[in-house]
């Protein structure tokens, strides 16, 4: 097969890797995206998926559409039928298609407000709210600590019930309350997209057993950036059904995390194998952008990580070659 030729022993044996829960272990610069991309190649040349079952998952919209230009010359005019997208973007086609009559008074037609418009929510929650914050929490804190709830799946019940002190408990209540104020406008925030399509699919079969026949295949990009609702809502999506394996595909490589501050998890991905007890892990050690000397530095600088195991790259032999009259 043509879009196998040229892969490192690593790289082919995650792309052709059996079907069910599969961690890629990626270092930087080791062609983590040609892997994710060949692997749905793969899944439809070689194991005769449908396109159309077929759900890939990015960060950055500019990382769906690179996978959808790699791929077109695999797949020709089957791409159009395959779904790539961001974690919201795909949030907003299921609740579109199915909220309506499901949770609450939301239509299919619900705003999604931006930043701005959150704020004001949160700025009337405060003004409503019958005391004063006993820590001052102003409009950006508010909104914080509500996005940090949401990417626990934490509604505001949960959050007052786990209060810790006054101030957890009125954070939860102007919670409550600016949730209150979505609803009446038929909005959603932007953490409200991954929360509200966790609580539909796991709450409606039916909606769950629709979207499950859609997308019978997940992968997942940059998967060390997952927060937890994200985890929750991939495993729920690549739930296996009746016969039908869990097919799951995550690449990704912890030490790379970078949306710490967006509430993503990194033990999420170091807990894989935990998660899915019969996951196929391979590791892509070798790096095609630095040379060994680069490489050995940065390792010797994570090798006494605890919370992360660090992975040592090699150099391949191309970047060993280069000129070492190169200043780096």
């Amino acid at each position: 097969m043509d879009y196998l030729a040229n892969l490192n022993e690593d790289q082919y044996a995650a792309v052709v890797a059996p079907i069910g829960p599969v961690l890629v272990k990626a270092g930087a610069g080791s062609g983590k995206t040609r892997v994710l991309t060949l692997r749905i190649a793969h899944l439809v040349n070689h194991h005769k998926v449908d396109v159309g079952h077929i759900l890939a998952l990015t960060f950055t919209n500019k990382a769906a559409k690179e996978m959808r230009q790699r791929l077109k010359p695999i797949l020709g005019s089957k791409i159009q039928r395959l779904t790539t997208g961001t974690f919201h973007a795909i949030c907003v086609k299921i609740l579109r298609q199915h909220i309506e009559g499901k949770l609450g008074h939301y239509t299919r037609n619900f705003s999604i407000y931006s930043g701005d418009e959150q704020e004001q929510l949160a700025q009337q929650s405060i003004d409503a709210a019958p005391e004063v914050s006993p820590e001052a929490t102003d409009v950006n804190d508010l909104l914080r600590r509500i996005s940090r709830a949401k990417s626990r799946l934490q509604t505001p019940k949960m959050l007052l019930a786990t209060a810790e002190n006054s101030n957890d408990s009125w954070i939860a209540l102007r919670y409550r309350h600016y949730q209150g104020l979505l609803s009446e406008s038929n909005a959603v925030d932007f953490d409200d997209l991954i929360q509200l399509a966790y609580r539909l699919l796991s709450e409606h079969e039916d909606v769950l057993d629709a979207v499950q026949k859609q997308w019978r295949h997940v992968l997942v990009d940059e998967y060390q950036d997952t927060d937890p609702s994200q985890f929750s809502l991939v495993r729920l999506l690549s739930e296996p059904v009746g016969a039908r394996p869990r097919s799951l595909f995550a690449v990704g490589d912890a030490m790379q995390s970078i949306y710490g501050f967006r509430n993503a998890d990194h033990t999420i991905i170091t807990r894989f194998q935990e998660t899915f007890t019969q996951a196929t892990v391979i590791e892509l050690k070798t790096n095609y952008r630095s040379r060994q000397p680069i490489l050995d530095a940065a390792y010797a600088v994570i090798r006494h990580s605890k919370s992360v195991p660090p992975m040592q790259l090699n150099a391949n032999n191309q970047a060993r070659q280069i000129d070492k009259s190169v200043i780096f």
